[in-house]
């Protein structure tokens, strides 16, 4: 994995050099071990290269073709590039690298704009081609790979983070993302973000821009296309959901030139892959977890259990306790690496985790996206049972406030519309009418929520310290196949039915069947000491009033009693609100 970022510009102008070092400042933490740029006219490209595949010379970035000029900057992985490379060589194409990028490049150049579609693997990318003076760009099918853009009426720009395209002026907040941002967990769908005017490529899109400031976006994936399969037994969704796991473990395996470990935190998923990658022989595996103390009855690990599987099967382990001076030492970092304010408390886990496991490690595999895929969360089965329309259902179970609590939060000019309800409610209207109600649930998540949520997550945090994280549940065979399934059975037995049973032919019951663990940061719950003295010092701060975003009125009453006031789905209220001002703080006004 890397970092990209470009612009062309409209008005056949060179891009400004103090543009280009901010740009490429802003990405260099996810590609540490290589940099270079391009620039040709009004085009200028940048790259910041993690080696994983090819750790030559000759996949460094920006690559140049030499027989069609083209450029390419990537970030991400293709695993079925030798494959494609076998394919193009029997067309008369030779290469002077091994590895993936120079496969995309010349799949382009075969292809055109469909070589997505035969592209296995996650991605974010950019080709240029001068004899056309435009260029190309494509995000993976799930949109597990970022991509940022910008435009006005003089350039647009990219970048794998929002940073690289934050300018002087851009403070203006997105009022139909503020409404996201608090009430769908930070969730703020493609292709908007929290600023006004810097967006994101939607997942399973690809975008062409010209020099004369045209832009053709194509979508070239969704879900909705899939049927579900009625007649399918039991055993078969099992053995096939095994075979597809394993595969996809694999190849996350096989599909690089340096070691690959796995982020054990001790639950079903994590553990899971463990085993299988065990039973398959991959390598000696390191496994790696993470801990913070316990406050009152907040646990703040599962060693435990991933000390069990490791010692089960035979890993070396590393584990990391995290202190509360630590944690909050890192606080301000934590904030600054996110691309878009994140609420959940283990963005920290993340960022602290892949601090210390990016020391020996370059690749790591992570359990993300098996509850989406496999019906894991409780509210899937509370909505399930409940009687009203599709959208009131996910809204009453889903949602972490509801409109009401939003406007008593929030400064009276952001509060209009109920923005998260008309979304919710147009993308169950874009639903296929031959499914039931929770394959409708499952695939907005796995298009949606997961995406803007748990895996950019892991990406930005993971990424902030050049560490790439593979996620084997999302392999698009694997979500495919599962989004064929009805899902009506996955929720059985408190969820994951079909990867519970799956499991049992490698874990013991005692960790399958255990009660669900939802990983904390006891210290961003249970607001004490120099944490609450923080939060504090945040919404009482200077640039906070004169944000003006916020209810005063609300601040002070939490902040009177601060672990006394929860969101629906258990995260402290005055952290959220600290949270995405400090945001603003360290990535607006700085």
């Amino acid at each position: 994995m890397c970092g990209i970022c470009g612009e062309i510009r409209f008005n056949d102008t060179r891009v400004d050099e103090s543009k280009m070092r901010h740009m490429m400042q802003s990405i260099i933490k996810r590609g540490p071990d290589h940099s270079d740029e391009y620039q040709h006219n009004n085009v200028y490209l940048g790259h910041r290269r993690l080696s994983v595949i090819d750790i030559s010379s000759k996949s460094h970035q920006p690559m140049i073709d030499g027989k069609s000029n083209k450029v390419i900057v990537f970030n991400g992985v293709i695993y079925n590039y030798k494959e494609i490379r076998e394919l193009l060589i029997n067309k008369g194409y030779s290469f002077s690298s091994d590895g993936d990028t120079e496969v995309i490049l010349k799949s382009y150049d075969h292809y055109g704009e469909d070589c997505v579609k035969y592209l296995d693997g996650v991605f974010s990318f950019c080709i240029y081609d001068p004899d056309a003076n435009k260029i190309f760009l494509a995000r993976d099918r799930l949109g597990i790979k970022p991509l940022y853009y910008k435009l006005d009426s003089k350039y647009f720009a990219f970048a794998s983070n929002t940073k690289a395209l934050i300018g002087r002026n851009d403070n203006e907040i997105n009022h139909k993302s503020l409404h996201h941002q608090f009430t769908l967990h930070s969730v703020i769908p493609a292709p908007n973000t929290i600023l006004k005017n810097i967006y994101k490529l939607e997942p399973g899109h690809s975008a062409t821009v010209t020099s004369d400031g045209k832009i053709l976006k194509n979508k070239y994936y969704a879900l909705d296309d899939i049927k579900i399969n009625q007649n399918i037994e039991e055993n078969e969704i099992i053995e096939e959901s095994e075979r597809l796991l394993m595969n996809a473990i694999e190849k996350r395996f096989y599909t690089a030139d340096v070691d690959v470990g796995v982020l054990l935190s001790g639950g079903l998923d994590s553990s899971l892959i463990v085993a299988m990658a065990a039973k398959s022989k991959l390598s000696k595996i390191n496994t790696f977890s993470i801990g913070f103390p316990t406050i009152k009855d907040e646990v703040g690990d599962e060693f435990y259990y991933s000390d069990m599987v490791s010692k089960q099967f035979n890993t070396n382990h590393y584990k990391y306790n995290i202190s509360q001076d630590h944690l909050m030492e890192s606080l301000d970092d934590v904030i600054r690496e996110m691309p878009e304010p994140m609420f959940s408390q283990d963005s920290s886990a993340f960022y602290l985790l892949a601090k210390e496991v990016s020391k020996n490690q370059k690749v790591v595999l992570s359990g993300q996206g098996a509850d989406e895929l496999f019906g894991g969360y409780f509210w899937y089965k509370k909505m399930n049972e409940m009687k009203g329309s599709d959208s009131e259902r996910f809204i009453e179970h889903y949602f972490d406030r509801d409109h009401e609590d939003y406007s008593k939060t929030i400064k009276e000019k952001y509060v209009s519309n109920n923005y998260s309800e008309e979304l919710i409610e147009s993308l169950f209207r874009k639903q296929r009418d031959d499914i039931g109600y929770l394959d409708k649930v499952l695939r907005i998540d796995l298009s949606t929520m997961v995406i803007d949520d748990p895996v950019k997550r892991v990406d930005s945090m993971t990424m902030s310290h050049g560490l790439e994280t593979r996620v084997p549940f999302l392999d698009i065979n694997l979500v495919e196949f599962l989004s064929s399934i009805p899902s009506t059975q996955k929720i059985k037995n408190d969820g994951k039915y079909y990867l519970k049973k799956l499991a049992e032919k490698y874990l013991s019951k005692d960790l399958i069947y255990r009660d669900k663990f939802y990983f904390p940061v006891p210290p961003l719950k249970i607001l004490e000491g120099k944490f609450l003295d923080y939060v504090r010092s945040i919404l009482l701060s200077k640039n906070c009033s004169n944000r003006a975003l916020y209810n005063q009125d609300n601040i002070n009453a939490l902040l009177l009693n601060p672990n006394s006031h929860f969101t629906k789905l258990n995260g402290n209220k005055l952290w959220h609100l600290a949270l995405l001002e400090r945001w603003f703080q360290l990535n607006i006004d700085a």
